[in-house]
């Protein structure tokens, strides 16, 4: 999609290659539903695919041309951004992880999927982004250390304030996968 585009053209874009997140996901066999059929979780084939993946990126480290086939950008539209925590600048907007961690997790991720589906390029960027940062919520144990995962929740500091967060961590080596708002869970 050219950056030059008018929004009525990206929006057409997003409507036309958004994916049911399930489904697809269902259909690459990336995920399956739990013993209870009540929520899903990842393939074991999917795990050790990931695992491998994995391993690569914490070897090679992340590159920003990683970072721009996740976001659908060219590379030199990619620079890492000057926060004091894992961010990299995509045109003009800052995407930012809760850890090197996650970051390390989405890239290994989007890399399957790129190598199990055509279909994953096509899947606009944005629905990319969020379908990886909801899969790093379904692992059980640390693709890291092994240990457990867990969510919990804080007051951290963000650049307005202090802000109360749900997070999904690690409990033994403390890399943080995911973080959301608490004021974003219905009921809380």
């Amino acid at each position: 999609m050219a950056r030059d585009e008018s929004a009525a053209d990206r929006i057409a874009y997003r409507r036309a290659n958004a994916v049911d997140p399930e489904a697809f996901l269902r259909e690459l066999a990336v995920v399956e539903p739990t013993e209870d059929g009540e929520n899903l979780q990842f393939t074991p084939a999917f795990v050790s695919r990931v695992d491998r993946q994995l391993e690569k990126v914490r070897s090679t480290g992340v590159e920003t041309g990683d970072i721009a086939d996740m976001f659908g950008v060219t590379e030199e539209n990619v620079t890492v951004a000057d926060r004091p925590y894992t961010a990299y600048k995509t045109r003009t907007t800052v995407r930012n992880w809760p850890s090197e961690a996650a970051l390390e997790l989405d890239v290994a991720v989007d890399r399957e999927l790129r190598s199990e589906t055509d279909r994953w390029d096509e899947v606009p960027p944005r629905q990319r982004h969020r379908l990886l940062q909801s899969l790093r919520s379904f692992r059980d144990d640390c693709p890291f250390c092994g240990g457990p995962v867990a969510i919990g929740d804080e007051t951290v500091e963000s650049c307005c304030g202090d802000t109360e967060v749900v997070t999904v961590g690690c409990g033994e080596c403390d890399r943080r996968f995911l973080e959301f708002s608490a004021d974003s869970i219905p009921g809380r």
